[in-house]
């Protein structure tokens, strides 16, 4: 009967866990960042300012874009500092910090980033988009000079659901909105490093770390009709440009412990359902 116990209790604890979100991704804190021979540590989260993409979107006849419209887009964020771990999870607060000198700055570099429009309204002129998954290029450059020269850090993908909004596609400048990106790292390179502190809080790939990313974007130069699409020459677009405004945290998928949690829970599943078919 013991035995019967321990093994149903095992089973729920399992159950629990994957009940609870055995995928999702965990935010982290208190991490350290290695780039160009430097450390910077006690890192809550990343200051995102001055991005600037350039977008190229879909449009039918009217200069409107419609549900299922493509759009393309490139830029970068040229702008990214740290505040420091103060309160667990997404709460950090405080002034931007510089990072460990001679390391005076990093920026993503994006191109080819594609995705397509999920809502329009034709009255307001509101716009959702979502972002394509692995579609395009992103780059994490550091520099030491002052941003006289980049060296590439990491690579990244576009990982879903990543999207957002704007206010009103035609509108004028200064027309706001919102947007989530979720980036999942590919590689690092040239000596980059993201240590994370802590009982149990390292990785055992550079593919388990993804970097969410909220903007408060704006427009700055209104879209306007530019004839054939650059990614489509049978299909209109219309180009702008938006900047945005944010911050960055760092997540990574569950530890290998929690995997094993949910494997011996689904064991204890199995002795049970064992011991019952034995009666």
């Amino acid at each position: 009967m013991k035995l019967k116990k321990l093994i149903t209790a095992l089973a729920l604890v399992g159950a629990a866990a994957m009940g609870s979100g055995a995928h999702a991704m965990v935010v982290q804190d208190a991490w350290t960042i290695s780039a160009l021979g430097t450390t910077t540590n006690n890192v809550g989260h990343l200051g995102m300012n001055g991005a600037d993409a350039t977008v190229t979107q879909q449009v039918g006849m009217g200069g409107t874009p419609f549900v299922g419209a493509k759009f393309e887009e490139f830029g970068q964020i040229f702008s990214i500092n740290y505040v420091t771990e103060n309160v667990p999870g997404f709460g950090d607060f405080g002034f931007p910090q510089n990072f460990a000198q001679p390391l005076d700055g990093f920026r993503f570099v994006f191109t080819g980033l594609s995705g397509v429009v999920t809502a329009y309204d034709a009255v307001t002129g509101a716009i959702n988009y979502a972002f394509t998954p692995n579609v395009g290029s992103i780059k994490l450059q550091a520099t030491s000079d002052g941003a006289a020269s980049w060296v590439d850090m990491a690579t990244l993908a576009m990982s879903g659901p990543s999207g957002g909004d704007l206010a009103d596609f035609n509108g004028q400048a200064q027309t706001l909105g919102q947007s989530t990106i979720l980036l999942n790292f590919l590689s690092f390179e040239n000596g980059f490093d993201l240590d994370l502190f802590g009982p149990g809080s390292g990785y055992d790939d550079v593919k388990d770390l993804f970097m969410q990313i909220q903007l408060t974007n704006k427009i700055s130069n209104p879209f306007a009709f530019a004839g054939a699409c650059s990614f489509d020459n049978t299909a209109l677009c219309a180009v702008g440009k938006v900047t945005s405004d944010g911050s960055a945290d760092l997540l990574k998928v569950p530890e290998p412990g929690s995997v094993a949690l949910i494997a011996l829970g689904l064991l204890g599943l199995g002795a049970v359902n064992r011991r019952r078919v034995g009666k």
